[in-house]
């Protein structure tokens, strides 16, 4: 009976780990769509990857959206602050770590190209998800200093 026991715990929790692997690659996937559509310039299909209210917390203020139009708003806005040889961004490293079942966060660095393919600029996004619906969704972005960079347990 011990061992049955043991087996049933085994199995229990390999299962719940498994399920959290499963949750943080759904979050991974939502990270890499949404670069893709901020790299393409698509407005149209950024809100698919946000929850509102949503925030930017930037160095100096705080950006609200409460819709899809104040979304692209600051969007359009921070991508006017990037130089006109701009070409993309790619992750460097991006750890998950889910805080419960409706909320996670992302900590990311990336790097920003130019279009000669020479990185001209590196940075760390911490980023806050909601589940909602059955999908994960972006709340909150925050980006600070690379060297800040750290990884979840």
């Amino acid at each position: 009976m011990n061992k049955t026991r043991l087996l049933f715990i085994i199995l229990f929790f390999n299962c719940i780990t498994l399920a959290n692997e499963i949750e943080k690659n759904k979050i991974l996937n939502i990270m890499v769509d949404h670069n893709y559509e901020l790299t393409e310039k698509d407005y149209g299909a950024i809100g698919n990857f946000f929850t509102f209210p949503f925030t930017f917390n930037d160095l100096d203020k705080t950006l609200d959206a409460k819709n899809e139009k104040e979304l692209k708003k600051i969007f359009k806005k921070l991508r006017r602050g990037l130089p006109k040889d701009h070409s993309h961004r790619d992750w460097k490293k991006m750890n998950v770590k889910l805080l419960n079942n409706n909320i996670a966060l992302v900590n990311s660095m990336f790097s920003r190209f130019n279009k000669k393919g020479e990185i001209y600029f590196t940075g760390s996004e911490l980023y806050i998800f909601r589940k909602g619906d059955n999908s994960w969704k972006i709340s909150s972005i925050t980006p600070y200093k690379p060297y800040n960079y750290f990884e979840f347990d």
